[in-house]
């Protein structure tokens, strides 16, 4: 479908779209189409609907605006389905003000329209960093499809990024750097590319999308032998997101989690509370690091480029001297060892 045919059919919608919106609009289910993460079960003229009941209208927003004066000035960007706006802070410079547009779009046309939940989050909290991480990733990938430009990716010192120190974060991303981070990681596991995971936010019916995602962690756990149970797995991963996220927005456990304390529990998924702390957080994913890691060079996974998104630097550097040695093993003679403690 040609870039002029998606604007017509988005137009045929809503005849009376500003020419801005439209455009934002045309660039992303443009790219959705040429990159072809839209699962052929999903009607493409459906998600155009589906997008135009949260967002019909995209408003860049000054430090005078309510939304401003409301959630203050971290706020990139949100969607109001009640006015079916999406507001972005204007202040914001590019290229980041542009993705904040497709990252906002992403999320409503990913919005089950029966219960405005997202994506594979339907009745939980399961999945939230990879729903949130793919968002990002696919809002880049629209800028970056429509500019015709690539980004580098970057290394990040952890403590850059509301995040304990002695970390380095790798990522190509302008925002949520760590969530793709932590991506990288789970589709490297699952041997699946980050469109996967754009792909099964689609399918929030029935929770196809976390079905899917299911079937292949289930696949992933038996082939590299993961000591972890589906739920424990991307528990790690979501509690992760849970700091971060209450460590960003305006709460009373805000300044604790900053500062390196310990909040109350919060329910992360259903009867299932935990405290939140940087500490933690650090702690689980330097666990998670090891333990994918470890498992994936005992049973021929794809531990070096793994290796190279470890966050703890200790740990990274560890895991680069085991391949290093066991490089220099293989050269010189058949060897079937393997690392048994980062």
């Amino acid at each position: 479908m040609s870039y002029e045919e998606v604007m017509n059919l988005i137009k045929g919608k809503k005849p009376d779209i500003d020419i801005e919106t439209l455009t934002f609009f045309a660039n992303y289910f443009f790219v959705a189409i040429k990159k072809g993460v839209i699962p052929k079960k999903v009607n493409l003229e459906s998600l155009i609907e589906n997008a135009l009941i949260y967002a019909s209208k995209i408003e860049f927003y000054d430090e005078n605006h309510r939304i401003y004066k409301e959630y203050g000035k971290d706020v990139k960007g949100l969607r109001d389905p009640d006015e079916k706006t999406i507001f972005i802070r204007k202040s914001l410079e590019e290229p980041l003000r542009e993705i904040t547009v497709y990252h906002e779009l992403h999320h409503a046309v990913q919005t089950n329209p029966e219960n405005n939940e997202v994506g594979i989050n339907q009745e939980s909290n399961v999945g939230r960093l990879i729903m949130e991480a793919q968002t990002q990733y696919f809002a880049e990938e629209v800028y970056k499809e429509i500019h015709n430009v690539e980004f580098e990716e970057r290394e990040i010192p952890s403590e850059n990024l509301r995040m304990a120190s002695g970390g380095m974060v790798l990522s190509k991303l302008h925002n949520y750097e760590m969530y793709d981070n932590l991506l990288t990681k789970i589709g490297i596991v699952l041997e699946v590319p980050k469109d996967f995971f754009v792909s099964i936010n689609y399918l929030w019916k029935d929770s196809q999308g976390l079905k899917l995602l299911e079937e292949k962690y289930e696949n992933a756990k038996s082939k590299y032998q993961l000591p972890y149970d589906f739920n424990r797995f991307l528990l790690y991963y979501d509690y992760a997101y849970c700091v971060d996220l209450l460590a960003y927005k305006d709460n009373p456990d805000k300044q604790i989690i900053l500062s390196g304390g310990t909040t109350k529990k919060y329910e992360i998924y259903p009867n299932q509370g935990l405290p939140l702390s940087l500490k933690s957080q650090s702690y689980n994913l330097s666990q998670m690091d090891a333990c994918c890691f470890l498992k994936l060079a005992e049973n021929g996974g794809n531990y070096k480029d793994f290796a190279r998104y470890i966050i703890n630097n200790e740990k990274r550097n560890l895991a680069m001297q085991y391949i290093s040695v066991f490089e220099e093993e293989a050269s010189s003679k058949p060897s079937n060892e393997i690392p048994h403690s980062i």
